[in-house]
């Protein structure tokens, strides 16, 4: 059986720790297996974690809530090309003719 254990980060506000505890949930961790506690201050989120997925988990708590929706848009755009192989072969296609287009007037 693997290696349990906890991955935690500290935040300023009750707000930024639920969005890290929603950048977990969306990183395809159990909701269950997050918890949010106070520290002084502070909220502590902290994760029970096989060994294997520590690290996963660490980064998407050390990731700012921008970052984490421009990678998950990023994401999206590429699982929408694999899915739809004819409008990515047509805009590559369009992307070609347009930079021949702009390198053909110099």
């Amino acid at each position: 059986m693997p290696d349990t254990g906890l991955a935690s980060s500290q935040f300023s506000s009750l707000d930024a720790a639920r969005s890290a505890k929603q950048r977990l949930v969306s990183g395809g961790f159990a909701r269950n297996s997050i918890d949010i506690e106070r520290q002084g201050d502070g909220f502590e989120v902290l994760i029970h974690v096989h060994d294997e997925h520590r690290e996963r988990a660490e980064g998407l708590l050390a990731r700012s809530p921008g970052t984490h929706a421009l990678y998950e848009t990023g994401g999206q755009t590429v699982s929408a090309f694999r899915d739809n192989r004819w409008l990515a072969l047509g805009l590559a296609g369009l992307a070609g003719f347009a930079m021949f287009g702009l390198l053909r007037r110099r």
